[in-house]
């Protein structure tokens, strides 16, 4: 962080934890420091802030760090900043001096919406490699996968009450396994379903999970060649030609998205960059 003239005035190493004790998905904040001529400007806090943030774009479930009782002010502050103590850990599990702080930190779900042939799970697939290029900690789930069972409950032909129970019983296993982020390609045709995510993917010392719903679209001539390729003949090629049509109408009239992106003649990836930017995941 730099003053007016780009002078460096606040600095603060962050890391993912190395320690025994600690949980995949902490990222450690390390030597917080500020200038000695720019102290007492708030410069602690915004650093702060900003090393959340980063926490947040690498998939981190938790941010740790360590001080000591006699640096009050640094308690003050990360205590206002909603850090709550901790059990000391790795090298500072025997110090009496020291005292760990932690914040959860809400997982992020990014729904990939759109009709039959339109390319979610295709994009979904391209977001979850380029978080994984850049060493962030994220799960990719086709969410009809967690769909797949028969007979269907007459009051729940598609199985979304099965889809979210899925999802509110895998969540602790993914934070506990320290993942942050969640890309799960679904339609979504319910105003609903965003609360509904958000529920089922909540974590107790976190909160709700924080939402984005992107869509990807296709001409219909380019989603029908699609599903010709991709469905065996017969009755699941007949019934997702037809539903890609219907569908399409159904999502335009609904508008649920954070954002709608053309997958129609691009690179996978550069589709994929363009979904995680207008989800704010870039």
């Amino acid at each position: 962080m730099g003053d007016d003239d780009g002078v460096p005035v606040a600095t603060l190493v962050a890391r993912w934890s190395p320690y025994e004790g600690t949980r995949p998905g902490d990222l450690e904040l390390k030597r917080l420091w500020v200038e000695p001529t720019h102290r007492g400007r708030g410069h602690s806090k915004v650093i702060m802030r900003v090393a959340e943030e980063a926490g947040r774009r690498a998939g981190a479930t938790r941010l740790i760090l360590e001080t000591g009782l006699r640096q009050p002010e640094a308690m003050a502050l990360y205590e206002r900043l909603g850090y709550r103590r901790m059990t000391n850990y790795g090298e500072y599990a025997d110090e009496p001096e020291s005292v760990c702080y932690a914040k959860d930190l809400p997982t992020r779900v990014l729904v990939l919406n759109g009709t039959m042939g339109a390319g979610k799970t295709t994009t979904a697939a391209a977001v979850h490699d380029l978080l994984a290029e850049r060493g962030a900690r994220s799960v990719f789930v086709d969410g009809d996968y967690l769909c797949q069972a028969t007979p269907a409950d007459p009051t729940d032909p598609h199985h979304q009450r099965l889809m979210f129970a899925s999802l509110a019983a895998l969540a602790p296993l993914w934070r506990e396994s320290g993942y942050g982020f969640v890309v799960l390609p679904r339609v979504v045709e319910d105003g609903d379903d965003r609360a509904r995510y958000a529920a089922a993917l909540s974590a107790a010392d976190a909160g709700l999970a924080s939402v984005a719903v992107v869509r990807v679209t296709a001409s219909e001539a380019t989603r029908l060649a699609r599903l010709t390729e991709r469905e065996p003949e017969g009755y699941w090629r007949d019934m997702a030609l037809a539903r890609t049509v219907e569908l399409e109408g159904i999502l335009d009239d609904l508008r649920l998205d954070d954002a709608v992106v053309t997958t129609e003649g691009r690179d996978r990836l550069e589709v994929a960059a363009e979904v995680m930017g207008a989800a704010d995941w870039q």
